[in-house]
């Protein structure tokens, strides 16, 4: 289990980040003198606070000196408190802290042996000694007293009262901070080996506040104390080598806070990161606007660079082959005029192809693939984009990815990025699902046809296999899907060798003739050009990995796998998915990595990350989890669940939801988004919506071209959307002021995974619905209910209609997880009611 969390957002905004102490002494003996003065300054990043000092009753003699030095006199010390009196304020303040204090071993003397003298606790605190620190960092001084020091920084003259002095020793610290945080590279990497790591530790957070100060000084920024303890909390990871993982909620501005410090950390130090999204539009906003930004506001020089997998380049060659062939002219017109000017060849450039039928088709022939590569023999091999991207990636020192991509070289054992030391995973609740997609197998009817078609079209290869064998693997394809499509169901199941056993030989025909021909392409290689034999051996590779899935695919045994076949888009497709990704990432992912942050708006469930460790195998010494919330008020923002609503399985429940809506748009016209679970449902409801116009995710286009209609049309409209509108979907201001959350968003109990976990559970003696059911449904209506509130000025409601939420115990854990307390109506007159008076309010 993860220690209790500490949540940064809720401490004050000027956290102390050290106390400064001095003590004022009877004699330089602690066996034979007692303490008489004590002086604490707290210091923030400002610098310092408001410290306390106190006067302590001495039990011993005093020397006269001492008192001479001070200006103390006996007659006042006699009236102070004696020092167990004194001792509890100290402990309570100090517990844990750091402690800086000039002659350190000095003080630390005094109070040990006064604390073991009358029988107090021991004071736990970090010692940092700044006499020590001057010496080496400051060698040929003609003086290290605190006199000669404050005297060399124009600092106030202390006059050897220990609240003084203790201000003063702080001061002296900072000032070593500012100076560490300036060193050269070449300085650090002298330098760091003969420092504590709590100055090395400080010294970088100093340098983040003078880079968050720099940056405040640009028009627009915004000052956010929650983004700043998040960036320092990175860089104590990174310094550390721990792999934090960081719950910032909207607002919190965890871009820049994880960015900053890891941009600093590899200018000073060196190293190697990746940083990985799952959303295009956070890759795009980092590669665009944030990294661009910051590297010109913070003067650094740093290699960065963006990539994508191959298939979003252009291939070069393949567009030259379109030339004078039957293709849309104006939309080719318009590649080849971008292909001209592009400097990345990222076929996302091209938005206008994107949005039409013509255009997409297109974009599909040109996209670069290593099937179709023949590699240093391509006469467009100097100006090949995707070759060029990845020779970018592989120099620079941070790229940035998708958690797709991030799979993908996980899979391929490094071969894709190179080897990194550091690694930010943003969006990271969604980490899980993508790489154990990553490491799946599918078998869908496309994937033969395609190395056919790449074998008969190539003019490379022409004559590289006999027609006759590849007439052989297709009748073989052929024959095995029309055994095997009618056995396919349309929902997502698990299948078994028994389910199998009427296709089995068909499937050891096909694999044995894509075997075959991975060995004639392989033989054939030696007679072709050299162009021809580098497609070939491509081909050849994809062949024998094809029959290698479908060795895996078609012997559904092992509880490493979950065998499942269904229907997605109407094409049939059998897949075998990790049961478990945790010992994949345990061995291929953790140990390689000098520290790591996984970071999103969503991993804790009841301030509890243990479900999302144990998914990814995440090493348990060196997890640590922190929590910021969001930094909105939330003034504006109402929950609302209906208590007397029909249960989702109803089949009453369409009518009523569409019901709901229509009279909730009657009563406040504005957008709403309504949250599915199950398409089903989606269509049930929007089947019996009138009189309000209605926009339906697989029905009237999909998510991205559904939210840019929906964000251009006039309220009121309603936006129906299935499991991708969950999440990295924003709809600021007046674009989104309704959210209706149709289902608690628990998996599907048929889902072959869902049941391969569970049985995995119940066989380690768990129950699976708390240790992972409700885990994942919780986290999802969390993401669901984040479409809402966007910026600090959105006003709107979030409505679940699901009864369970206030009927069931486990209701409790969603409603606790909503940004505002939920509020029960009893039937669905009263929405109408309420959001009246909300939208009057706002």
């Amino acid at each position: 289990m993860i220690a209790e969390p500490a949540r940064r957002g809720d401490r004050p905004s000027a956290e102390v980040i050290f106390w400064a102490l001095d003590l004022e002494t009877g004699g330089l003996r602690p066996d034979q003198y007692d303490i008489l003065e004590i002086g604490l300054v707290p210091f923030t990043w400002e610098g310092p606070g408001e410290g306390q000092g106190w006067l302590v009753r001495p039990t011993r003699p005093v020397d006269p000196q001492a008192l001479a030095t001070s200006g103390l006199s006996l007659a006042e010390l006699s009236q102070a408190p004696p020092l167990e009196q004194v001792w509890p304020q100290l402990t309570a303040r100090l517990a844990g802290q750091l402690v800086v204090a000039h002659n350190a071993p000095f003080d630390q003397a005094f109070l040990r042996a006064a604390a073991r003298r009358l029988g107090l606790p021991p004071l736990h605190v970090r010692w940092l000694d700044t006499l020590a620190l001057t010496r080496l960092l400051w060698p040929g001084l003609s003086g290290y007293s605190l006199g000669a020091l404050c005297q060399r920084l124009g600092l106030p003259r202390p006059g050897h009262r220990a609240l003084p002095d203790a201000r003063a020793t702080g001061q002296i610290f900072l000032a070593l901070l500012e100076g560490i945080a300036s060193w050269s590279e070449e300085k650090w990497e002298e330098m760091a080996p003969s420092l504590p790591p709590e100055v090395l530790a400080l010294a970088q957070g100093y340098s983040l506040e003078q880079d968050f100060r720099k940056l405040a000084r640009t028009p627009g920024w915004s000052h956010r104390p929650g983004q700043r303890a998040y960036a320092r909390r990175v860089a104590e990871a990174l310094a550390a080598g721990k792999l934090a993982l960081l719950e910032a909620g909207p607002g919190t501005g965890k871009t820049f806070g994880y960015l900053i410090p890891l941009l600093r950390r590899l200018a000073r130090e060196g190293g190697r990161a990746v940083v990985t999204t799952r959303t295009r539009a956070l890759q795009a906003q980092l590669w665009e606007h944030d990294l661009p930004f910051l590297l010109t506001e913070l003067e650094l020089q740093l290699p960065v660079a963006l990539l994508k997998g191959r298939e979003n380049y252009l291939c070069q060659r393949k567009l030259a082959e379109l030339q004078g062939k039957l293709v849309d002219e104006r939309a080719l017109a318009t590649l080849v005029g971008w292909s001209r000017h592009t400097e990345t060849g990222d076929l996302d450039e091209v938005a206008e192809l994107w949005a039409s039928q013509e255009g997409r088709e297109l974009l599909a022939q040109v996209r670069d693939s290593p099937l179709t590569c023949p590699g240093a023999a391509c006469p467009w091999l100097r100006a090949c984009h995707s070759r060029r991207a990845r020779e970018r990636a592989r120099q620079a020192k941070l790229v940035v990815v998708n958690h797709a991509l991030l799979g993908a070289d996980l899979a391929w054992e490094g071969r894709v990025l190179g080897p990194y030391e550091f690694l930010v995973v943003d969006e990271a609740h969604a980490l899980p699902a993508a790489l154990r997609d990553a490491f799946s197998l599918e078998f869908s009817p496309t994937g033969v046809p395609w190395l056919l078609r790449t074998l008969r079209q190539g003019e490379e290869l022409q004559g590289a296999v006999p027609e006759e064998l590849l007439r052989k693997v297709a009748a073989a394809q052929r024959e095995l899907w029309e055994a095997l499509e009618p056995l396919v169901p349309e929902e997502p199941a698990a299948y078994s060798r028994e389910d199998l056993e009427q296709v089995l030989p068909l499937g050891n025909m096909l694999r044995g003739t894509l075997e075959e021909l991975a060995s004639s392409l392989g033989e054939s290689a030696a007679k072709l050009s050299e162009a021809g034999a580098e497609l070939a051996r491509n081909v050849a590779g994809a062949a024998r990995r094809t029959a290698g899935t479908l060795r895996t695919i078609f012997s559904p045994d092992g509880e490493e796998f979950v065998f499942w076949w269904g229907r997605e888009g109407g094409w049939p497709a059998l897949h075998a998915t990790p049961v478990e990704i945790a010992p994949l990432l345990a061995e291929a992912l953790w140990p390689r990595l000098a520290a790591g942050v996984l970071t999103s708006a969503t991993l804790a469930v009841g301030g509890n990350p243990d479900h999302l460790v144990r998914e990814l195998g995440l090493p348990q010494d060196r997890v640590e989890f922190e929590s910021w919330p969001s930094p909105f008020d939330y003034r504006r923002v109402r929950a609302f669940v209906l208590k007397r609503f029909p249960l989702p399985d109803d089949a009453a429940y369409p009518q009523a939801v569409a019901r709901l809506l229509e009279e909730a748009l009657a009563a406040v016209s504005c957008r709403a988004l309504v949250l599915f679970t199950s398409r089903r449902l989606l269509l049930a409801t929007r089947e019996c919506l009138a009189g309000v116009p209605v926009l339906a995710q697989g029905v009237d286009g999909e998510r991205e071209q559904l939210l840019a209609r929906f964000r251009q049309h006039p309220p009121p409209v309603v936006l129906l959307g299935l499991d991708t509108m969950w999440e990295g979907v924003d709809l600021p201001g007046e674009e989104l002021e309704l959210l209706v959350i149709t289902r608690l968003p628990f998996p599907v109990p048929t889902d072959p995974l869902a049941q391969a976990l569970a049985r995995r559970l119940r066989a380690q003696g768990r129950d699976p619905f708390p240790s992972l059911f409700l885990p994942q449904a919780v986290l999802r209506l969390r993401q669901g209910a984040g479409r809402l509130v966007r910026t600090p000025s959105d006003r709107g409601a979030i409505v679940i209609t699901d009864p369970r939420a206030s009927s069931r115990p486990y209701g409790a854990h969603f409603l606790s997880e909503l940004p505002v307390p939920a509020q029960m109506l009893s039937h669905e007159g009263e929405l109408a009611a309420a959001l009246r008076s909300l939208f009057r309010e706002g």
